[in-house]
């Protein structure tokens, strides 16, 4: 007896539903275990049974990131980079990609073409001449450093997500706001941006999660320690005589968590953005 269409449908539905229940259950393992062991103690930590409970959970590695390791300062300057990225990346890179979109020019698709190749530079390439940018400029050991950094390898990556969101507004309806009387750049704030809106928080999620989570431009341009992020702040939780292992799982929960609720808050345009961007 042959099977219906409806039939197969289901099963191939309920099959994918469980294969991607499974992935993400085993990609959610490490980040319990990191939970899990930042509650336990020292002695619970380095017993030679890593699945034993026990005998009592405490926060006293959570408070030792404050204490001992400045956390709560390296949390502003973490939010500093991460927000100031997003306004630069989006303000920036909105502005070109509605230009791109819009206004296009002879030689304009070339530009965009070597755009993509400089996001494809690999960071370490850029490292020694934005050092030397920042070193000239008094930069170093500032936040600045790290936003400029970021910012300039996040730009073509959102020029390039909001250029198709852009051309899909109908030109007639920016035409009709102009005879309405607004401007051309409030028709771009009034107009295209709500409607390109799951475009832009797309481009805000990925330009904060640059900064956020950057580690190579705070190394390379940090070595005050009131200035460092939590990237490079965790670094001192491993030193050539300890490493402290709740401290890093604590902090590492830490450093994911703005993160995590950020991608939750945002996933309904983030869904649809990527559907419609690529």
């Amino acid at each position: 007896m042959s099977v219906s269409y409806q039939a197969r449908k289901r099963r191939v539905v309920t099959g994918s539903a469980v294969a991607l229940t499974v992935a993400g259950v085993l990609m959610l393992v490490p980040m319990a275990w990191m939970a899990y062991t930042s509650f336990k103690l020292d002695a619970d930590i380095f017993t030679t049974d890593p699945l034993r409970a026990p005998e009592a959970f405490s926060v006293e590695h959570y408070v030792n990131l404050v204490t001992r390791f400045n956390f709560d300062t390296s949390f502003v300057n973490s939010v500093v980079i991460a927000l100031a990225t997003v306004v630069l990346s989006v303000v920036l890179g909105g502005l070109a990609a509605y230009g791109f979109a819009r206004y296009p020019w002879r030689g304009s698709r070339i530009a965009l073409a070597f755009l993509m190749l400089a996001r494809m530079v690999t960071p370490a390439a850029l490292v020694v001449p934005l050092y030397i940018v920042m070193q000239s400029l008094g930069l170093l050991n500032s936040v600045t450093s790290v936003i400029v950094g970021v910012t300039v390898l996040n730009l073509p990556f959102v020029v390039w997500i909001l250029i198709p969101f852009f051309e899909s507004v109908p030109k007639e309806v920016e035409e009709a706001a102009e005879l309405d009387g607004l401007s051309p750049f409030a028709v771009f704030r009034r107009i295209v941006l709500p409607l390109a809106r799951p475009g832009v928080m797309t481009a805000v999620l990925f330009s904060f999660l640059a900064g956020w989570t950057d580690l190579l431009f705070p190394m390379t341009f940090i070595t005050d320690s009131d200035v460092m992020p939590l990237t490079s702040g965790m670094l001192a939780m491993q030193t050539g005589y300890k490493i402290y292992w709740g401290e890093l799982m604590a902090g590492g929960i830490v450093l994911t968590l703005p993160a995590v609720i950020l991608c939750f808050a945002l996933q309904r345009y983030l869904l649809r953005g990527l559907r419609a961007g690529y």
